[in-house]
C-alpha cells in the first residue's frame, strides 16, 4: 500500500513539474512574441519615417531644381501647379504622420521659405511670360501669312496656265505684296521684344538668386533635424561649416558666371547688325 501511494505522489510531482515547465515555456514564448511584435512595430515605424523623410528630401531637391530654372521655363497655361510644387507639398504633409513636432515645425518653415521664394520668382516671371506670349502670337501671324501667300501663289500659277490675262492675277499679286509687307512689319517687332524678354528674364533670375541663401539655410536646419529623427548622429557644427562654405562658393561661382554671360549678351545686342540677326 505504501508503495502505491509513493508511486502516486511521484507521478503527481512529475506531472506538476511538466505542467510548471510547460507554463514557463508558454510565458517565455508569449514574452518573445510580445518583444518581436514590439520590435517589428518599431522597425515598421522607423521604415515609414525614413521613407517619408527621404521622399521629402528628394521632393525638395526636385523643387529647388525647378525653382533655379524657373526664369527660363514656360509657365503652364492649364491652371495647374507645376508637378514639382505638388510633389513637394504632398511629401511635406506626409511628415506630419511620422515625425516629431520639432521636425514638423522645421518642415513648415522650409515650406514657407520655398513658397515665398517661388511666389516672388513667379511675380518677376510674369513680364517675360507676357512678352513670350506676344512673340508667340507674332510667329503665328507670320506663319499664317506665309501659308496664305503660298496658297495665293499656287492659285496664281493655276490661273496663269488657264488664262494669262485674268484680272485676278493682279489682285492676287497685290495681296501677296500686302501680306509680305505685313510679315516684314511683324518681323521688325521681334528683335526689340526678344531683347526685352531677355532683360525681364534676367530680372527674374536675380530674384531667384536673392532667395538662395535663405532656402539653403532652411534646408540645412531641416536636414539636421531629419538626421536626429532617425538617430543618425553627425558633427552638426562641422556639417554646417561644410555646407555653408559649399553654398557660398556655389553662389559666388554662379554670380560670376551670370555676370560674364550678361556682359557678352549685352555686347552682342549693341552690335549694329544685331537687329538683323
Amino acid at each position: 500500500m505504501e508503495s502505491f501511494w509513493a508511486v502516486i505522489v511521484g507521478a503527481i510531482i512529475s506531472l506538476s513539474g511538466v505542467l510548471i515547465t510547460l507554463r514557463w515555456n508558454q510565458k517565455l514564448h508569449e514574452n518573445n512574441l510580445r518583444e518581436e511584435r514590439r520590435k517589428t512595430k518599431k522597425d515598421r515605424e522607423f521604415s515609414a519615417k525614413q521613407g517619408a523623410l527621404l521622399a521629402a528630401c528628394e521632393a525638395v531637391t526636385r523643387f529647388i531644381s525647378y525653382y533655379l530654372s524657373l526664369a527660363d521655363r514656360i509657365l503652364p497655361s492649364n491652371g495647374y501647379a507645376a508637378e514639382e510644387v505638388t510633389e513637394m507639398s504632398v511629401a511635406m504633409n506626409r511628415l506630419h504622420f511620422y515625425c516629431g513636432l520639432e521636425t514638423i515645425e522645421k518642415s513648415i518653415q522650409l515650406s514657407q521659405v520655398l513658397t515665398v521664394a517661388v511666389t516672388d520668382a513667379l511675380k518677376a516671371k510674369m513680364e517675360s511670360a507676357f512678352i513670350h506670349a506676344e512673340l508667340k502670337g507674332i510667329d503665328f501671324q507670320i506663319s499664317s501669312l506665309e501659308k496664305w501667300n503660298l496658297s495665293i501663289r499656287e492659285e496664281i500659277k493655276a490661273i496663269f496656265q488657264s488664262d494669262p490675262k485674268n484680272s485676278l492675277i493682279i489682285s492676287h499679286r497685290e495681296q501677296v505684296a500686302k501680306n509680305s509687307q505685313e510679315i516684314a512689319n511683324l518681323s521688325s517687332k521681334k528683335p526689340q521684344l526678344i531683347k526685352q524678354k531677355y532683360i525681364e528674364t534676367e530680372k527674374c533670375r536675380d530674384v531667384i538668386s536673392r532667395h538662395l541663401k535663405s532656402i539653403y539655410e532652411a534646408l540645412l536646419d531641416a536636414l539636421l533635424l531629419a538626421r536626429q529623427e532617425l538617430s543618425f548622429s553627425i558633427d552638426q557644427e562641422r556639417y554646417k561649416a561644410i555646407m555653408v562654405e559649399h553654398t557660398d562658393l556655389m553662389s559666388r561661382n554662379l554670380g560670376e558666371c551670370l555676370a560674364e554671360i550678361r556682359k557678352q549678351v549685352l555686347a552682342k545686342m549693341q552690335e549694329p547688325n544685331s537687329e538683323s540677326d
